[in-house]
């Protein structure tokens, strides 16, 4: 009875998010191209965040191929908020969901619990794992919670994995950004003023 509960609690869910796909679950749109999805409405660290990111990527350059979804609220879960708290079902439903572009490890992180998805694979032990992960309702409860999954994931498959030493967060990477751009114009108005010098010197010459 619970098997056939949780399939119809999927397939109400996959319906209702193709009535209303332009606002389905974000975490699916998302994670066709990338591989960690944060939701916008969520205020999480920028440090933390990016040694989350760089995890993820070190664990897939490793071989050990996992993308994740940080679910923050309800919100997060556009229409399909019949999931909420159920990060088991969701795991299953959002597997599907990108079933047709990426079958790989997929795992789910909420408030209160994390989900696990490996289309046709078993997945008794990582939940055996993942079951020892407490998580919290903060952001960053959150990111340390997805964070300790896949490396406890990815030791368990194999892999040791190790978020980056030094990263760069997008507030850092706009200020590089903006330092470059300052260089180049300081350097273009120096060379616009060395020609100018250079003309008038000709012309009195």
């Amino acid at each position: 009875m619970r098997a056939l509960a949780l399939l119809a609690t999927i397939a109400i869910a996959a319906a209702a998010a193709q009535v209303a796909r332009a606002d389905g679950d974000p975490a699916s749109d998302y994670l066709l191209g990338e591989k960690v999805f944060l939701p916008y409405d969520a205020k999480f660290p920028p440090k933390q965040a990016a040694e989350l990111s760089g995890l993820v990527a070190a664990a897939n350059r490793a071989g050990f191929k996992i993308r994740v979804a940080v679910i923050f609220s309800d919100y997060d879960m556009g229409s399909v908020t019949t999931l909420w708290r159920k990060p088991h079902t969701y795991a299953k439903f959002l597997g599907l969901e990108l079933g047709f572009v990426y079958k790989q490890r997929l795992l789910v992180v909420m408030p209160n619990g994390l989900g696990f998805n490996w289309p046709r694979h078993p997945t008794q032990a990582e939940y055996a794992l993942l079951g020892k992960i407490p998580t919290g309702p903060s952001p960053a409860q959150l990111l340390a919670a997805a964070a300790t999954a896949v490396t406890r994931l990815a030791a368990a498959g194999g892999v040791q994995v190790a978020a980056p030493a030094h990263v760069t967060t997008p507030g850092q990477r706009n200020a590089h950004d903006r330092e470059i751009i300052l260089a180049v114009v300081l350097g273009v108005l120096a060379l616009a003023a060395g020609a100018r010098y250079l003309i008038r010197r000709a012309r009195r010459v």
